[in-house]
C-alpha cells in the first residue's frame, strides 16, 4: 500500500511540474489608436515577431495576445499607417499610437486576371478618378 501511495505522489508531482512548464505564457493586452486624433483603430494586425502568433484589434481598438513570459516583440501594422514594432519586456499592458503614412498616388490601373497592361494599351477603357 505504501508503494502505491509513493507512486501516486510521484506521479502527481510530475504532472504538476509539467503543467508549470507548459504555463510559461502570459497575456498582453492594450489599445491601438491613431496618433493624429486618438481614435480607435479596428482591424490592426498584431503579430509576435518570429512566430505565427497574432491577433487583430476589435471595434474599440483593443486586443489581447498570449506571449511567452520571456518577453518578445510585437509588430503592429494597418493600411494607411506606418508599421511599428514594440518590445514587450515584462509589461502586460502595451498601448500603441500609430502614425499615418500618407502617400499620394499618381494613377491606379485596375486589370483582371493578373494581366499586366499599360494605360496606353487600354484604349477607351481608361478612366480618370479625381479626389
Amino acid at each position: 500500500m505504501k508503494k502505491i501511495l509513493r507512486l501516486n505522489v510521484l506521479l502527481l508531482a510530475m504532472l504538476c511540474s509539467c503543467s508549470m512548464a507548459i504555463a510559461q505564457e502570459r497575456v498582453v493586452s492594450g489599445r491601438v489608436t491613431s496618433s493624429e486624433d486618438g481614435s480607435a483603430l479596428p482591424g490592426v494586425n498584431i503579430v509576435q515577431k518570429g512566430t505565427a502568433n497574432g491577433t487583430v484589434t476589435d471595434a474599440n481598438g483593443a486586443y489581447t495576445i498570449s506571449v511567452p513570459s520571456s518577453g518578445g516583440t510585437l509588430s503592429f501594422s494597418f493600411i494607411g499607417f506606418k508599421s511599428l514594432s514594440v518590445d514587450i519586456g515584462d509589461r502586460t499592458v502595451v498601448d500603441v499610437k500609430l502614425d499615418s503614412d500618407i502617400q499620394q498616388l499618381g494613377e491606379v490601373v485596375v486589370t483582371a486576371g493578373g494581366l499586366v497592361v499599360q494605360k496606353r494599351e487600354l484604349g477607351n477603357f481608361a478612366t480618370t478618378v479625381k479626389a
